[in-house]
């Protein structure tokens, strides 16, 4: 473990990937075409992970660091699938996703 409380470690994590994941939904767009059978999939899945990051910021200011460090990976969990699955579009970042190749 780091030097430091778990506390300060927890702090530290929380926002290097509130960090992390702003750049990542900067960067996404849905891949799918507007008229196929996935399109309402993938916008409610923008749609979720951006609540679940909404999540995590509220958590982070209330002085809640484990639930926000909790929806904060499961939101991102969700970008890296849909990402790697081709239904969101990652512009082939290979150090903020991970790819299929």
């Amino acid at each position: 473990m780091p030097d430091g409380t778990l506390h300060e470690v927890l702090q530290a994590k929380v926002a290097k990937y509130i960090e992390i994941e702003e750049k990542a939904l900067s960067t996404i767009r849905i891949a799918v075409p507007e008229n196929s059978l996935l399109m309402e999939f993938a916008s409610s899945a923008l749609t979720m992970i951006r609540a679940y990051f909404s999540d995590a910021i509220h958590f982070k200011e209330k002085g809640d660091l484990v639930n926000s460090f909790a929806a904060l990976n499961y939101s991102y969990g969700w970008i890296d699938s849909l990402v790697r699955l081709g239904v969101l579009d990652g512009k082939g970042d290979d150090r903020l996703f991970t790819l299929y190749r």
